[in-house]
């Protein structure tokens, strides 16, 4: 077996060429390579902490909106009890004056009631009178003065009136 052995030139030329190809990117590419990745790191935090910034905001406006949002519920809560006692105070007026309606039905009923039972009695009293008179004239055969026999019979039924043995 043979040995290889290396060839100093082919070596020296290499390494020569290696050090060579990285001072070159050393000098030209490294910078630029290393701005830009500190660019994009820099662009990359400047976008993290924006979006943090806005999820702050985010959530800021959130917590704006629910309190708005409960401030409108207790508002519109407010207002259902008001149209709600405004309803009560409503239905309560409408009871009152269906009450008051017909308690002023009733009385004006009693009092028609009243006076219809009084023309009653006058005609009952009228027919009662006719009557008598007729009977009388039946009974006496000729006819005898109308209104002194009214004013007689009249008088008899007062008298009956205030005695209370009368209708």
């Amino acid at each position: 077996m043979e040995f290889v052995t290396p060839n100093i030139t082919n070596l020296l030329t290499t390494a020569v060429g290696f050090i060579l190809f990285v001072w070159i990117l050393a000098k030209f590419a490294w910078g630029p390579i290393l701005n830009l990745l500190d660019a994009r790191r820099q662009k990359i935090e400047g976008d993290y902490a924006a979006a943090e910034k806005n999820l702050a905001d985010a959530e800021g406006l959130k917590g704006d909106f629910e309190a708005k949002i409960a401030d409108i519920k207790s508002i519109e809560r407010e207002r259902v009890q008001e149209a709600v006692k405004r309803g009560e105070v409503i239905a309560d007026g409408i009871v009152h004056k269906a009450r008051s309606e017909a308690e002023a039905t009733v009385v004006k009923a009693e009092q028609d009631i009243e006076v219809e039972a009084h023309k009653a009695q006058l005609e009952l009293r009228d027919s009662v009178v006719a009557m008598a008179i007729g009977a009388a004239e039946k009974v006496i055969s000729e006819k005898l003065d109308d209104p002194l026999h009214r004013k007689l019979i009249n008088q008899y039924i007062d008298e009956l009136d205030k005695t209370g043995s009368g209708a």
